[in-house]
């Protein structure tokens, strides 16, 4: 510790202490993680051909969000084959319908009321949702906790998925959709869900990642599950940011949390630095909180600004990029020589697999020079790239159409021409009411495909139709950023970080 000596003038106290602040804020500047020149953001240009080719792709995904729904509540089946509803679901659903809105693709009013209807449905029913946060699945026709079996848990990020539909469902239809869906979001209490017992050790102080009813005579916190979001991935950002809105103070999680999560550091195969979550290499990681938080326009952030040393300055944008640069040259490689892997067809994510849910993924090596403290600062993990059977979603690579366009677009046009020559079942027309691209599909080595899943899933589809708009337009990144919880929360929080804001 320094110590000033007790002769130094006040005004000269005042000086020192400044520059030990600021050489303090900096300290965590080690590593910045940062656009090179010359990188295009959104929104991108794409010429005719392309953007009436999104647009298909789009309509296919609105396709599926309007019309696999519960015929009570209206709000979208969790896949086509299964009459169950999840959170996550719903929350891309109303995002959809603000899209469709906008674009005149469903007739003048019909979203608005389709939204009403949804909203409606979830307030009315307080048996889905604890605290104020939501069962990840609901039961069709009530609204209310799954009967059928599925995972009864509150779930937090799935409640962080839907409130970031029901913010810009609120943004952009207003009226009594706004007063209902402000309600359920702003009267949340996350703080209850935050872990707070040193046995929890290094995760303590941060989001569990649910609830389960602990039983009778239980206390409540029994229910609260021992892992949380403490390590800054996709899912965590938004989550923890959501968890930052309620009205009460006492219900918000502060500032500190999402800062405070830690940043591992790693490479991509081309070298390039990245920050990365080490429990999962699904490419869904890369991009599910950037359907909605407008990362694009900002800069580096900077925990240290709020009291958060040995943390990397991270632009989550450009993070994101080179993640899914990652993913593509992982399948240029293509180690294990799986069928149908290439440049450009990559992106290994959460999907549908012959033999049930897959969720594989490839990951950056582990940097040998990492800030902090292992554990609390970064995580020491190497896991290994699961590729599976070498099943593809298209939804994967072409949700990355907000990073990287130009290889976003190529690869949606390649699924598109597999379906075209070897795979008619890998597409179903949207013109005719169909959704567009099958949820995933292995390729066989003959050079055909060898399977196709049977169900479209909601929280595949709706990244899609959103990445795709926000890649286009910014049109939904403009619209959750306009409601006023998360605007007044993001301009507070840039002014003190010193950021840049979009012209």
């Amino acid at each position: 510790m320094i110590r000033l000596h007790r002769t130094l003038t006040p005004a000269l106290v005042a000086v020192v202490a400044a520059a030990l602040s600021f050489a303090a804020v900096n300290a965590s500047a080690q590593v910045v993680i940062a656009s090179p020149p010359g990188i295009e953001r959104p929104p991108f240009q794409f010429d005719q051909e392309t953007n009436d080719f999104l647009d298909e792709v789009q309509i296919g995904c609105i396709n599926y969000l309007v019309n696999e729904v519960d015929p009570v509540t209206l709000m979208a089946y969790d896949r086509t084959g299964l009459p169950v509803i999840s959170v996550a679901g719903v929350g891309f659903q109303l995002t959809a319908l603000c899209i469709a809105d906008a674009r005149g693709w469903l007739p003048q009013g019909t979203a608005a009321a389709r939204a009403f209807v949804i909203v409606n449905a979830l307030k009315s029913n307080p048996e889905n949702r604890e605290r104020g946060l939501f069962y990840h699945y609901l039961e069709p026709g009530t609204a209310g906790r799954s009967q059928a079996g599925y995972e009864d848990l509150v779930s937090t990020v799935d409640t962080a998925l839907l409130f970031a539909g029901l913010l810009t469902a609120s943004s952009y239809f207003g009226g009594p959709v706004a007063a209902i869906a402000d309600e359920l979001v702003l009267e949340a209490d996350w703080q209850s869900f935050v872990l707070n017992d040193p046995s929890y050790g290094n995760v303590n102080g941060f989001i569990s990642l649910g609830w389960e009813d602990p039983g009778p005579g239980q206390p409540w916190e029994a229910g609260l599950l021992p892992f949380a979001w403490a390590d800054a991935g996709d899912e965590q950002r938004l989550t923890t940011f959501v968890a930052r809105l309620p009205k009460d103070p006492a219900h918000r999680v502060a500032p500190e949390v999402y800062y405070s999560m830690r940043r591992t550091l790693g490479t991509i195969p081309d070298g390039t630095r990245v920050v990365w979550f080490p429990w999962s290499g699904a490419l869904f990681t890369a991009f599910f909180s950037h359907c909605w938080m407008d990362y694009a326009s900002r800069g580096p952030d900077n925990p240290a600004r709020f009291g958060i040393e040995n943390r990397p300055r991270v632009d989550w944008w450009e993070n994101s990029r080179r993640t899914a640069l990652l993913h593509r040259q992982k399948a240029l490689a293509n180690p294990l020589g799986l069928p149908g892997i290439g440049p450009n067809t990559w992106g290994l994510s959460a999907s549908d697999g012959e033999t049930g849910y897959l969720v594989p993924g490839v990951f950056p090596t582990l940097s040998p020079q990492q800030l902090g403290t292992p554990g609390v600062d970064h995580l020491t993990l190497q896991p290994a790239d699961d590729w599976a059977d070498g099943t593809l979603a298209p939804y994967s690579a072409g949700s990355t159409i907000m990073f990287e366009p130009q290889l976003a677009v190529d690869a949606l046009k390649t699924y598109r021409s597999i379906a075209d020559t070897v795979a008619p079942g890998l597409w179903d027309d949207p013109a005719t009411g169909g959704y567009g691209f099958a949820d995933s599909y292995r390729a066989s080595p003959t050079g055909g495909v060898a399977w196709i899943a049977p169900d479209r899933v909601a929280i595949d589809v709706g990244p899609l139709v959103i990445a795709i708009e926000n890649a286009r337009t910014r049109f939904v990144w403009d619209t959750f950023g306009a409601h006023p919880a998360v605007r007044v929360l993001q301009r507070r929080e840039r002014i003190q970080q010193g950021m840049r804001f979009r012209p």
